[in-house]
């Protein structure tokens, strides 16, 4: 049985992941916009959250190990092979621009077998367009999956310890430097991917527990962007290069797990509500993960934001976050009326 809810939800974190892509953060000055950008970055929570709820959910009654990674592979993996091997061959061939190419090889490529290295190190980092590094860590998720099994038998007190570790632990780490590591993702988002899986569990509960709460975690989400701002004046996600040295304590983290919450909260309100633009969202919303990053891309190429420069920072955001979505539902439309059912393969749509 389908969640409104949680299509709600979905459709939310996809939009929060794009609104995170569509700011300059060198156009963020002042406080309030440093605020306001410490609330719509980090996204991905939201998305690593509802995979995880959505796990236990749709697939623990009759998961089956193999038939479940192959499912991830053609819906999830497939369209991430297809498009960062169309998008490395334009970028490399006809583009001529290979983001963070110098940190896997010194200088430009020069011979087929330094474009192999650079393609196979995109295709591990995901860092060849802007949000593909989260699929090879969820890919690594999806690959864990034993393991969540075993963390759904236990009983609710040491799930909810062990979660904690994580989260502490996650605190600590931080997230990779550029996104680079897919394995230092698994290991930051690890507590959020279990959090889901716990809510879903404990669904009912959670549910009555969290009522008449969504004032209050919305003020500790907002406190937590404010101290984020105060303690160390940082917009964004926490980052650093290796995940066993201590830099600092990460706000945001927590602060998003706060919003998995306050949103689980709120949309529970809706959930005997009609929305077809959330459903419609929620439903391409692999699509619009997949092509958003490449309308950015042209964005930057074709200097569309010069024109625009006269627009504040949220403006230019709003601007950019709502064009992207729409741009790429109308592509996603396009791949779909083409390709039919294959299009899942292609765009996840």
């Amino acid at each position: 049985m389908r969640i409104n809810a949680f299509d709600y939800y979905r459709a939310i974190a996809i939009l929060f992941i794009v609104s995170g892509h569509s700011f300059n953060p060198a156009t963020v000055t002042t406080f309030s916009e440093k605020v306001l950008a410490n609330l719509i970055t980090g996204g991905t929570s939201l998305f690593v959250f509802i995979s995880g709820f959505f796990f236990h959910y749709i697939f623990f009654q009759k998961f089956n190990y193999r038939s479940f990674l192959l499912k991830k592979i053609k819906i999830v993996f497939l369209p991430y092979l297809l498009l960062s091997t169309l998008g490395f061959l334009l970028l490399a061939f006809y583009f001529n621009q290979l983001p963070y190419s110098d940190l896997f090889i010194k200088g430009k490529p020069t011979d087929w077998q330094q474009y192999l290295q650079l393609y196979f190190q995109y295709l591990w980092s995901g860092r060849l367009f802007i949000a593909y590094w989260y699929i090879p860590f969820i890919m690594i998720m999806f690959a864990l999956s034993p393991i969540f099994m075993w963390l759904i038998k236990l009983p609710r007190s040491v799930q909810l310890m062990i979660i904690l570790v994580f989260f502490c632990v996650s605190s600590i780490t931080l997230r990779p430097l550029y996104n680079l590591s897919p394995i230092h993702s698994a290991i930051n988002f690890l507590p959020v991917y279990m959090m889901g899986i716990v809510v879903s569990i404990n669904r009912e509960k959670v549910l009555q527990f969290l009522r008449g709460k969504s004032f209050f975690l919305g003020v500790i989400v907002l406190i937590l962007a404010i101290l984020q701002v105060v303690v160390y004046d940082i917009i964004g996600s926490f980052h650093k290069e290796s995940i066993v040295e201590f830099e600092k304590i990460d706000i945001m983290i927590w602060q998003k797990l706060v919003m998995c919450l306050f949103f689980v909260s709120v949309l529970d309100k809706l959930e005997n509500k009609q929305i077809p633009f959330l459903k419609y969202i929620a439903e391409a919303s692999f699509a619009i993960f997949f092509i958003h990053p490449w309308v950015f891309f042209f964005y930057g190429y074709y200097a569309i934001y010069q024109p625009l420069s006269f627009l504040s920072s949220p403006m230019s955001t709003v601007f950019n976050a709502v064009s992207a979505v729409i741009i790429s539902l109308i592509v996603a439309k396009f791949i779909k009326l083409i390709f039919g059912r294959n299009s899942r393969s292609i765009i996840g749509y």
